[in-house]
């Protein structure tokens, strides 16, 4: 069985293809992406599990200056509250991965920069993936789209079974909350989310989750497509995904009416904050999960203490926008505001930060300071980090 070695460009908030591809720097706000050619052009696409397709940043897609000929009007929901009017390619975008090239039957137009920062050119979802087998290893940067599974391919690894349905994927999932108080059933397997565990709306309010305390409540601008989202963070005393148990788990719950984090169809969403312990592999066809722990899996699951949340968008605006904030956060109570342009930190310029610096540009700062641009005036904001509400 031939495979081929696929790069994983990074990982944002990361491969093996039909073989192999390998990643660079692999770990990048909780997403993982692929360099690809789209119809010529070469593009960065966040590989999302909670995506049936293929979706092109407007941007990009504008840039690229390919005119495509069969484009339709479409509404499209999201992880936002709201779903998103778009215009939909229709069985002629054409994408390379490994050497295979594929036609997607529906390609979404969809304004993704904001949502995911100036280096995502698309989303990658299932659609024609649907009968690979996905192999991923968080640890060294590698991702692959195999045919078929052998036996050595799966050796020390724990098999737990899934459900591939409608092009998504889902696992039983049991979350312990608090004091004994647990949530079970299915989980989505969302390599699009930075995340631990997001529990749905419909979830939250079933099981009175509003009474947790310690809790972090915060908003967001460009939550996903459908924009803006809201929650809830807390700290579960223990997530349950087949034989596996993490403890003190940094996680949270939606508070959206509307869109992916609202239904009642499955208990949340399991994003990359919890597979990047494993080295893990997914058999769509045999719907099988086989999960093996990687270095990281007893790496401890770290508070929020910044504050706020931003964008990168030093590449079409020159400056990082804070697309979120943490209710009663000390950046909140310093007056920063969501829409606020961020041009420097610490009076350097965020234009000059590559990928692998934005990592850690504020690990070991005790005091933030940032100059943002708000309707066109300058501002310097200080305030110190938050200490862990839990």
């Amino acid at each position: 069985m031939k495979r081929t070695i696929v790069t994983i460009v990074a990982l944002l908030c990361c491969g093996w293809a039909m073989g192999q591809q390998r990643m660079e720097n692999a770990t990048y706000f909780g997403h993982i992406y692929l360099q690809t050619m789209i119809d010529g052009h070469m593009a960065n696409l966040a590989f999302d599990t909670g995506s049936p397709y293929l979706c092109l940043d407007s941007t990009y897609q504008a840039d690229s200056g390919y005119a495509y000929k069969n484009v339709i009007d479409a509404k499209m929901d999201g992880a936002g509250n709201n779903s998103a009017s778009v215009k939909a390619i229709v069985n002629e975008a054409t994408y390379t991965l490994a050497g295979h090239t594929y036609t997607t039957k529906v390609a979404p137009i969809v304004s993704l920069k904001p949502i995911l920062g100036d280096y995502a050119d698309g989303i990658l979802g299932l659609s024609e993936l649907g009968g690979k087998v996905i192999a991923i290893d968080f640890a060294r940067g590698k991702i692959g789209f195999w045919e078929r599974l052998g036996t050595s391919d799966i050796e020390g690894y724990t098999s737990i079974p899934i459900r591939f349905e409608g092009m998504r994927i889902f696992v039983e999932l049991k979350v312990t909350v608090s004091n004994g108080k647990s949530i079970e059933g299915a989980g989505m397997i969302d390599l699009g989310s930075g995340e631990a565990v997001t529990l749905t709306s419909a979830v939250a309010e079933s099981h009175k989750l509003n009474d947790i305390t310690p809790s972090i409540h915060y908003s967001l601008s460009n939550g996903g497509i459908g924009g803006e989202s809201s929650g809830c963070e807390f700290r579960a005393d223990q997530v349950d995904i087949g034989p596996f148990s993490l403890k003190e788990v940094t996680m949270d719950f939606s508070y959206n009416t509307g869109g992916a984090l609202a239904t009642d169809n499955y208990i949340g969403i399991i994003g990359n904050n919890i597979w990047e312990r494993f080295d893990m592999i997914i058999d769509l066809n045999g719907e099988k999960l086989y999960l093996k722990p990687n270095e990281e899996y007893n790496k401890p699951f770290e508070a929020p203490t910044l504050g706020f949340i931003y964008t990168d968008r030093s590449r079409t605006l020159d400056c990082w926008v804070v697309n979120g904030l943490f209710s009663g956060s000390n950046a909140e109570k310093a007056g920063l505001k969501q829409g606020d342009r961020i041009v420097a930190v610490s009076d350097r310029s965020v234009k000059e930060m590559d990928i692998v610096e934005q990592r850690s540009c504020f690990d070991n700062m005790t005091t933030i300071q940032l100059t943002v641009l708000r309707d066109g005036k300058k501002e310097v904001i200080t305030f110190p980090k938050d200490e862990p509400r839990f």
